[in-house]
């Protein structure tokens, strides 16, 4: 008897990123095929100092670099076995799966399941990761405010509509929420306790399947989490260092733009026409108003809002070249990005079977205080 075969069926996880890939090899052939592209300006006679691109990439890559030491600095406060090739697999895992991802949502999960097969706990992991997100976005938070204050002008050019002005404005107020949100849940006790209680009704309350299984491991890595966050924030000089660390590495990924800019020789066009030359403070400034508000958009590398937002702020430095420097840009920081960090994610090979084992383990744990409780 002929055995049936089995239906193939695309998930709807799968179906989201073919649109999504769609999406973006549609933008990408668009940059460079419509009038201004880049097969324009391969065509004419303007220079392009091609080392320059080259030095782009290389910085891009070490703002990576700067994030595994950050990481390295602080997985060591409680491991300091770990090697610092380790913490440089855990970025590269994080800004893969960051990259491929809706809202970067997939990049911590990953570099969790990662330190969880180099013995790292899985609430210390969570901690350092939370930590280093916090950091991060404190720095990112200081760095468009300042922008806003001494660049103002800049900052309120994107005010040409109802629609830009909303991108904008709702995009700083998304990463300013995000930032609080992190902070209560890192710090305050009390309030974080108040949310897993919530959560831990939510799920006796719908009678989700397995809720004493799931109830167990929320409780025990909430534990793990709060204490961790204390061990990682008590050495202020550990704590100073990483601040400045992240820094470097902010400035680093905002930088790219500016040496996209001096790729295309366009401070020397500008200052042939007599038109303004834009400096490295501008570009930076301009860069931090484009990430905060590209974080809006819940799509892979906020694929389509990166972009809108590189062209409403660029448009006037570029000097038509605005399309070529979109890809330049976008191919320095995400698509080259995932093709530097591809290999990395041979590190996540069965994740699956890992996150069982786990669940595993705490229903063993939570059938132990059921007996427990049963003969007391």
């Amino acid at each position: 008897m002929d055995k049936k075969k089995k239906k193939f069926k695309l998930s709807g996880v799968a179906i989201f990123n073919i649109i999504v890939g769609l999406m973006t090899a549609i933008l990408l052939v668009y940059f460079i095929v419509s009038d201004g592209g880049i097969i324009d300006l391969l065509k004419s006679d303007e220079a392009i100092i091609w080392w320059l691109l080259v030095v782009g990439v290389l910085v891009y890559d070490s703002s990576v670099v700067v994030d595994a030491v950050v990481t390295y600095i602080f997985i060591g406060a409680q491991y300091p076995k770990v090697r610092f090739i380790d913490a440089l697999k855990i970025s590269c895992v994080g800004v893969f799966f960051s990259a491929i991802t809706p809202s970067n949502t997939g990049g911590q999960p990953m570099q969790l399941y990662l330190m969880s097969k180099m013995n790292i706990s899985v609430g210390f992991g969570s901690a350092c990761m939370t930590q280093k997100f916090i950091v991060y976005q404190f720095v990112t938070m200081a760095f468009s405010i300042i922008a806003i204050i001494t660049n103002f002008d800049l900052f309120s050019s994107a005010f040409t509509s109802f629609w830009s002005t909303a991108f904008v404005i709702i995009g700083f107020l998304v990463q300013l929420g995000v930032t609080a949100l992190f902070l209560v849940v890192s710090f305050s006790e009390k309030l974080t306790g108040k949310l897993l209680g919530l959560i831990i009704k939510i799920l006796r309350k719908f009678k989700v399947k397995n809720s004493d299984k799931k109830i167990a491991k929320l409780t025990r890595e909430f534990r793990m989490f709060l204490d961790s966050n204390r061990l990682l924030m008590q050495n202020k000089k550990r704590v100073a260092v990483i601040y400045g660390l992240v820094a470097v590495q902010v400035l680093l990924i905002l930088s790219v733009p500016y040496v996209v800019y001096l790729s295309f020789d366009i401070p020397a066009i500008a200052s042939a026409s007599g038109q303004p030359v834009g400096s490295w403070y501008e570009f930076v400034c301009i860069q931090s108003f484009v990430l905060f508000t590209s974080n809006l958009i819940p799509l892979p590398g906020a694929s389509g809002g990166a972009e809108a937002a590189f062209a409403l702020y660029f448009a006037n430095f570029f000097l038509g070249r605005t399309k070529p420097a979109i890809v330049a840009w976008r191919f320095m920081t995400y698509y080259g990005a995932i093709i530097m960090t591809a290999p990395f994610s041979y590190y996540t090979k069965g994740h699956k079977e890992h996150a069982k084992k786990i669940d595993e383990e705490v229903n063993a744990v939570t059938e132990d205080n059921k007996e427990l409780k049963h003969q007391t």
